[in-house]
Protein backbone atom coordinates (compact mmCIF):
# COMPACT_ATOMS: atom_id res chain seq x y z
CA UNK A 1 0.00 0.00 0.00
CA UNK A 2 0.55 3.69 -0.14
CA UNK A 3 0.97 6.20 2.53
CA UNK A 4 1.69 9.68 1.94
CA UNK A 5 0.88 12.76 4.04
CA UNK A 6 1.73 15.24 0.82
CA UNK A 7 -0.74 13.51 -0.99
CA UNK A 8 -3.90 11.73 0.16
CA UNK A 9 -5.66 9.27 -1.31
CA UNK A 10 -2.66 7.41 -2.85
CA UNK A 11 -3.90 4.09 -2.81
CA UNK A 12 -7.20 4.87 -4.58
CA UNK A 13 -5.29 7.15 -7.07
CA UNK A 14 -3.41 3.90 -8.59
CA UNK A 15 -6.08 1.57 -8.20
CA UNK A 16 -8.25 3.44 -10.36
CA UNK A 17 -5.48 3.85 -12.97
CA UNK A 18 -5.07 0.35 -12.77
CA UNK A 19 -8.51 -0.02 -13.73
CA UNK A 20 -8.14 2.27 -16.29
CA UNK A 21 -4.43 1.02 -17.93
CA UNK A 22 -5.72 -2.52 -17.68
CA UNK A 23 -8.26 -4.74 -19.77
CA UNK A 24 -8.57 -7.10 -16.79
CA UNK A 25 -7.26 -5.56 -13.71
CA UNK A 26 -6.81 -7.94 -10.45
CA UNK A 27 -9.49 -7.71 -8.40
CA UNK A 28 -8.49 -5.65 -4.90
CA UNK A 29 -8.99 -8.37 -2.85
CA UNK A 30 -6.14 -10.44 -4.13
CA UNK A 31 -4.50 -8.13 -1.97
CA UNK A 32 -6.10 -8.70 1.10
CA UNK A 33 -8.73 -7.85 3.96
CA UNK A 34 -6.82 -4.70 5.24
CA UNK A 35 -5.89 -3.52 2.02
CA UNK A 36 -10.16 -3.49 1.11
CA UNK A 37 -10.38 -1.61 4.13
CA UNK A 38 -7.73 0.92 3.88
CA UNK A 39 -9.21 1.62 -0.37
CA UNK A 40 -12.79 1.73 1.60
CA UNK A 41 -11.75 4.81 4.25
CA UNK A 42 -10.20 6.49 1.13
CA UNK A 43 -13.46 5.94 -1.67
CA UNK A 44 -15.06 7.53 1.49
CA UNK A 45 -12.52 10.55 1.77
CA UNK A 46 -12.22 10.89 -2.36
CA UNK A 47 -16.28 11.02 -2.19
CA UNK A 48 -17.03 13.56 0.10
CA UNK A 49 -13.90 15.72 -1.30
CA UNK A 50 -15.38 15.53 -4.88
CA UNK A 51 -19.26 16.20 -2.97
CA UNK A 52 -17.40 19.63 -1.50
CA UNK A 53 -15.96 20.28 -4.86
CA UNK A 54 -19.21 20.01 -6.91
CA UNK A 55 -20.99 22.13 -4.11
CA UNK A 56 -18.88 25.01 -4.45
CA UNK A 57 -17.85 24.70 -8.14
CA UNK A 58 -14.37 24.70 -7.40
CA UNK A 59 -11.71 22.81 -9.43
CA UNK A 60 -11.03 18.71 -8.75
CA UNK A 61 -8.14 18.36 -6.76
CA UNK A 62 -4.32 17.62 -8.61
CA UNK A 63 -4.04 13.95 -9.30
CA UNK A 64 -7.89 12.92 -9.42
CA UNK A 65 -8.61 10.21 -11.44
CA UNK A 66 -11.84 8.45 -12.53
CA UNK A 67 -15.00 9.43 -11.96
CA UNK A 68 -17.61 9.50 -9.13
CA UNK A 69 -19.13 6.34 -11.00
CA UNK A 70 -15.86 4.52 -11.61
CA UNK A 71 -15.55 5.12 -7.02
CA UNK A 72 -19.30 3.60 -7.06
CA UNK A 73 -18.06 1.09 -9.31
CA UNK A 74 -15.33 0.28 -7.09
CA UNK A 75 -17.00 0.55 -3.96
CA UNK A 76 -19.41 -2.36 -4.81
CA UNK A 77 -16.05 -4.53 -5.74
CA UNK A 78 -15.08 -3.71 -2.10
CA UNK A 79 -18.87 -4.52 -0.90
CA UNK A 80 -18.67 -8.15 -2.28
CA UNK A 81 -15.60 -8.78 -0.90
CA UNK A 82 -16.75 -7.66 2.81
CA UNK A 83 -19.82 -9.19 2.57
CA UNK A 84 -17.87 -12.75 1.38
CA UNK A 85 -15.67 -11.96 4.57
CA UNK A 86 -18.07 -11.40 7.04
CA UNK A 87 -18.01 -7.83 7.46
CA UNK A 88 -21.10 -6.81 6.67
CA UNK A 89 -21.47 -3.88 8.64
CA UNK A 90 -18.37 -2.82 6.90
CA UNK A 91 -20.23 -2.85 3.44
CA UNK A 92 -22.77 -1.17 4.12
CA UNK A 93 -21.05 2.04 5.76
CA UNK A 94 -18.84 1.49 2.50
CA UNK A 95 -21.92 1.98 0.47
CA UNK A 96 -24.23 4.58 2.74
CA UNK A 97 -20.50 6.65 2.56
CA UNK A 98 -21.09 6.97 -0.96
CA UNK A 99 -24.95 7.51 -1.06
CA UNK A 100 -25.69 4.10 -3.20
CA UNK A 101 -27.07 1.47 0.09
CA UNK A 102 -29.96 0.95 -2.25
CA UNK A 103 -27.58 -1.41 -4.50
CA UNK A 104 -26.86 -3.57 -1.27
CA UNK A 105 -29.72 -5.58 -2.57
CA UNK A 106 -28.00 -6.79 -5.66
CA UNK A 107 -25.09 -8.09 -3.71
CA UNK A 108 -26.41 -9.78 -0.69
CA UNK A 109 -27.21 -13.64 -0.68
CA UNK A 110 -28.71 -15.76 1.21
CA UNK A 111 -25.64 -16.16 3.63
CA UNK A 112 -25.90 -12.07 4.23
CA UNK A 113 -29.27 -11.02 4.41
CA UNK A 114 -30.04 -11.69 8.07
CA UNK A 115 -26.78 -9.90 9.24
CA UNK A 116 -27.34 -6.86 6.80
CA UNK A 117 -30.84 -6.12 7.94
CA UNK A 118 -29.87 -6.03 11.60
CA UNK A 119 -27.03 -4.07 11.12
CA UNK A 120 -29.51 -1.48 8.80
CA UNK A 121 -31.83 -1.70 11.32
CA UNK A 122 -30.19 -0.62 14.24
Amino acid sequence: MTYSDTRPRETLRYRLLSNQMSTSPSPPGLWGHEYIRHLSAELGAEFTVRQETETSGGPLPDGTTGSVEDLRNLAYICATFLLEHNAEADAVDLLEELECVDKITDLVDENTFTRVCQYMVR
